[in-house]
This record gives C-alpha cells, structure tokens and sequence, in this order.
C-alpha cells in the first residue's frame, strides 16, 4: 500500500529515480515506526528494571539509525555517473546495507556484555499488565514494518532492504521471546531476564555475521546469476551470422549497473565493414533493451572448412578424454611445409589447475598422425560465469 501512494509509477523499477523513491519511502516509515516503537520500549524498560527490554529498545533505536542509511545509501546510488566514478554510485547501496549489519552487530555484543552483569548482579524486576500490553504493539508493528521491507526489497531486488527485513524479523524473534518470558517470570516468580538477553544477543550477533558476509559478497564481486548469463547468452546467439560467443564477463557496479564484455564469433568469409555494423547494432541494442554497456570483440573463425572441423573434433574428444569440464574455443590452425601450428584457448574451471604445458604434453602423447607433425600454442582461460 505504500508504494502506491508515496511512489508514483512504482512499477518501473529499472529507473534508477523510482529505486531512490523506494529507498526513501521505506527510510522515513523506518525511522518514524522504530522511533516510537523505541520510545515506549525505553520507557517501559526503566519502568521494569529488565535489560532485556532495554536492549531490545536500543535496539529499535539503532535500528531507526539504519533506516536514516539506508535512505542516504539510496540517495548516493541514484547519483549519476561522474568523471572521477564512470561506473556509477549503484555499489553505494551495498555500502549501505554493510553498516546496517556492522551497527546490529555492534549492538548485539554490547547487550551481550550488559546481559552476562545482570546474570551476576540479577535486579528485581516490575512487570504488570502495561508490560505485556507494549510489548504485543511493538511485535504487530514490527510485522508491519517487516512486510513493508520485504515488498520493497523484492520490488527493486535490493539487498540493503532484504537486510532490513531480516534485522526486522530479528527484532519480532526477540520481543516475542521477551514477552513469553515476562509471562514465565511473573508466573514462577523466577529472574531469567539476564539470561534472555544473552540469548537475544547471541542471535543478533549471528544473524549479523550473516548478513555482513551476504552484503559484502556484492562489492568483493560474485559471479553473475544463471538468469542473467541465459539471458545475455540468449540475446546475442538470436542475431544473424553470429556463429557463437566465449569470454563472456559480467561486471556488476549495483543493482541494474551491468557493464558486459564478450567475444563473438562470426564467419571470417563475412565483409568487414558489415561485422562491423553489426557489432555496433548489437552493442546500441544491449544498451536500450536491457541498460546494458555491451563491448564487443570480434571473433573471425572458419565455417565448412573439413580439414579445420575434423582437426577441431579430434581435439575437443581427446581433451574430454583427459576432463570432461575442459572446453576449448578460438581454434584455428596454420600449415606449413614441416608441421601445423593447432592454436586454441582452453577454459579450466578454477577448482583445477592444469597448465598449459600438461595440455600439450597430454595431446601430444594421445594424438600421434602418421604423416605430419603437430605444434600446439594453448591459452589457459579461466570461466567468469
């Protein structure tokens, strides 16, 4: 409901402008709905004596903090790109979401260490009816507020929201667990309010430690998703007289900020001034269908000639032989009176580690023609999706 009314045209979500709205929108409700939530938890923690409210006050508190970066980190990645960034500021969006998860940790050990002084020096706590009242609030609102940031962050697939999202469930985990407590306390009249802050610390600092090594994965660099690979792949392979791609590379500079470059193959019988143009078409496509700066190389190999297919098989069988998880591309080769040079990259997977001397040694010792010689100059490359 929200989005409707505080962002116009909300479903266009590839502009970089309605991200922002998004982020902002849910930055505001954040701060607001953890300000109260807040208060009255800070309140009714001193009016209680327990640490465990207190915490989970704090907590509501920082997590107002974190509302106020995630709407900065959104302002800063819709920025456009300028002379000292060419890439853009998307990544600011990670950034973002990184100090929200460093703050929950944070807050985490600190109540861990307030938490443990209460186990030794327990205090009498005050719990009555009010108690349970504002604890159920602040759980309804915290559900709200967790609804609100799943929508969002599955709306603009943002990373920094889906991290609030899971600081809120946190939050909902740990007041519920307080209010089930409060309950047992006053019932048995027994004092494990140290003890459940502890335990609430510790699935704080979990948590975060998780999150910080999912928020950190997206600015170190990972590999591109299935989707996104098939749909780039798909693209390309769909013009004519483009016979195939290799070195296909993705790199990511935020949500939507994709800068690709990759090898395309095309018959080498083909007018240049043609392959040209139509690189040139295919880039300017990329760019206006899927906001994609697409850079080409363009790759001539040789269509129908049996000598080079034959020799190209025999190759690709024997490397199989040695790993079925070896491919190879850019084969060519050249004759001469005393041998033929076989020139072709082959793509090793990174869990192994051959050379490209093991290579050739391997080819040379399974491949023996009775009639010629054969050299071959083989690159090592390594599969960036």
């Amino acid at each position: 409901m929200l989005k409707q009314i505080f962002i116009k045209n909300y479903k266009d979500t590839n502009n970089p402008d309605i991200r922002n709205k998004y982020g902002k929108v849910a930055g505001i409700f954040g701060m607001i709905s953890n300000l109260i939530l807040g208060v009255i938890k800070l309140i009714i923690g001193f009016i209680s004596n327990s640490v465990s409210i207190m915490a989970d006050a704090v907590n509501n508190l920082s997590d107002m903090a974190s509302s106020a970066l995630t709407t900065i980190g959104f302002k800063l990645a819709s920025k456009k790109p300028t002379h000292e960034h060419p890439y853009g500021y998307a990544r600011y969006e990670y950034v973002s979401g990184f100090v929200i998860a460093i703050l929950m940790l944070i807050m985490g050990l600190v109540f861990a260490k307030e938490s443990i002084v209460k186990i030794i020096y327990p205090e009498e706590l005050v719990i009555n009816t009010v108690t349970y009242v504002i604890l159920i609030i602040a759980i309804m609102g915290k559900g709200l507020q967790m609804l609100v940031y799943l929508d969002f962050s599955k709306a603009i697939n943002s990373n920094t929201l889906k991290t609030n999202a899971i600081d809120t469930r946190n939050d909902i985990i740990s007041t519920t667990a307080i209010l089930i407590s409060m309950i047992i306390m006053k019932v048995f009249n027994i004092n494990i309010d140290g003890f459940l802050g502890l335990a609430v610390s510790v699935f704080v600092i979990y948590s975060s430690i998780g999150m910080i090594k999912e928020v950190l994965e997206p600015i170190i660099g990972i590999i591109p998703t299935k989707e996104r690979v098939e749909e780039i792949t798909k693209k390309l392979l769909s013009y004519n007289y483009v016979q195939g791609i290799h070195d296909l590379v993705i790199h990511n500079y935020g949500v939507h900020n994709d800068f690709v470059t990759v090898h395309v193959e095309i018959d080498s019988e083909m007018n240049m001034i043609e392959a040209h143009d139509l690189m040139d078409n295919i880039e300017n496509d990329f760019r206006n269908d899927l906001g994609i700066d697409l850079t080409i190389h363009m790759d001539p190999v040789v269509i129908g000639n049996e000598r080079v297919d034959e020799l190209k098989q025999l190759i690709v069988k024997t490397i199989h032989e040695l790993d079925k998880s070896l491919e190879i591309h850019d084969f060519r080769i050249v004759e001469g009176t005393t041998h033929t040079n076989i020139l072709f990259d082959c793509v090793v997977p990174y869990e192994k580690d051959y050379t490209a001397e093991e290579i050739k040694i391997y080819l040379e010792k399974n491949i023996r023609p009775e009639k010629e010689t054969y050299y071959y100059v083989i690159e090592i490359d390594r599969p960036y999706c």
